[in-house]
């Protein structure tokens, strides 16, 4: 759900009824803290448990309320009916775009001390500050940072056809066809708007680089958008499409994870947090299944992050709480024992590399390469690169362009415009 400019103003008006009603609920002494986050696949609950524990050794009582849905978005809306409502949760997890949107609306406490006593600014990766910082206080707390474009292939069925991965989208067609003339589906998707639209982004960018994605998707360029080489992608993304199987309609994404891991798919285009799936499972990189770069992204770290976003209204034990929970978060042996388990690495980039699994060693090592290069890439789809209605646009059109294979690119992008011109 996109948080309008009326919806903005909604939050702000109920800052002052959730203060009162959150100062009138804590007891006395009490660090009871709800956290709402949407992370509840084998990985990533194993990866909040290193949260949970941490903080239940500091005498933090840690109330869940986990809302399932792989892209936050059902989380999100749970969120705003909660806030509106003045009964938002201690902290939630979020993307950018919605710290900002919580940060603009003044409902998130200012640990600008505790970062700066922690001296965050000096060890986390540059990108996040544009997020974890706002209007000159720190209001975001990154668990980690997500790197979007990957492959992740079943080893076994890959070594039949040479063992590569492809590395651009027209030798994912050769090898695609030869698979599905063997009876193999070659790529594992799941048909939600998130998951199309974050396809859509890693099938733009792979098919047009980094220049375009940047005029077309981060500077909203029209006449980038108006384009044909945007036509073009819509049209190779609409082939992909071809060479998924027909029951992927609303399917989760560590669903299709699975079908990679079982034999039942070649391959899926998904973000790292697959790899929790893998090793939750207890399968081995590089015996049992591959990691590679998405077709023709080589060299780019596409990334987003997630971040606690504590909101006001507690009293002083529970803000301590939030303090508490935040210096955890950003602790590096907790930043390391999360991001083994989520498969993500971490915010942080003074940790060592050695615990992590060869994935996450190499995302590790390409993070470093990519910050050098200038080639890290917000992802336009997780919500780290636009505002959540900008972003909306472009996944309701994507949405539609996959449910009606008559859809023309160029009405695709005639729609985008459209929704564009009415925000």
């Amino acid at each position: 759900m996109a948080i309008t400019s009326q919806s903005r103003s909604q939050l702000a008006g109920a800052a002052v009824l959730f203060g009162s009603l959150c100062i009138a609920s804590q007891s006395a002494g009490a660090q009871e803290l709800e956290l709402m986050h949407f992370w509840t696949s084998g990985g990533e609950a194993a990866a909040m448990n290193v949260i949970k524990e941490a903080a239940e050794e500091e005498g933090i009582e840690w109330r869940d309320a986990a809302v399932a849905g792989g892209s936050g978005m059902n989380a999100f809306q749970v969120l705003q009916s909660r806030v509106a409502a003045g009964n938002p949760p201690a902290a939630m997890q979020m993307h950018g775009a919605q710290i900002h949107q919580y940060a603009e609306a003044g409902l998130l406490i200012d640990l600008s001390d505790v970062a700066t006593s922690e001296e965050w600014r000096e060890v986390i990766d540059p990108n996040l500050l544009r997020y974890a910082e706002f209007d000159g206080s720190w209001v975001g707390i990154p668990f980690n940072i997500h790197r979007p474009n990957y492959v992740w292939a079943n080893k076994e069925i890959m070594d039949r056809y040479g063992g590569n991965v492809p590395d651009n989208w027209n030798k994912f067609f050769e090898l695609g066809d030869r698979m599905k003339a063997d009876g193999i589906i070659p790529l594992a998707s799941g048909g939600q708007p998130w998951q199309d639209l974050l396809l859509w982004e890693l099938v733009l960018l792979g098919d047009q680089g980094q220049d375009f994605h940047r005029r077309a998707l981060i500077e909203q360029d029209v006449s980038a958008i108006d384009s044909q080489e945007m036509r073009a992608a819509f049209e190779t993304f609409r082939k992909v499409l071809d060479y998924t199987d027909p029951n992927r309609a609303n399917r989760d994404w560590n669903l299709a994870t699975s079908m990679v891991m079982n034999g039942d798919a070649a391959m899926q285009v998904m973000g790292d947090w697959a790899l929790g799936e893998f090793i939750s499972a207890g399968l081995e990189a590089g015996s049992d299944y591959i990691c590679e770069a998405s077709p023709g992204t080589d060299g780019m770290y596409v990334w987003n992050a997630d971040f606690w976003g504590f909101f006001k209204g507690l009293g002083e034990d529970g803000v301590e709480g939030q303090r508490t929970l935040a210096t955890l978060t950003m602790s590096a042996d907790v930043q390391e024992q999360f991001n083994v388990l989520k498969g993500s690495i971490p915010a942080r980039t003074d940790i060592e590399a050695n615990q992590f699994t060869p994935c996450g060693q190499q995302g590790i090592a390409d993070r470093a390469a990519a910050l050098e290069a200038g080639t890290m890439v917000a992802s336009f789809a997780q919500n780290s690169a636009q505002p959540t209605d900008v972003r909306g646009v472009y996944e309701d059109v994507v949405t539609q362009f996959v449910g009606n294979p008559a859809m023309t690119a160029d009405q695709a992008v005639s729609q985008i415009l459209d929704g564009l011109r009415s925000l």
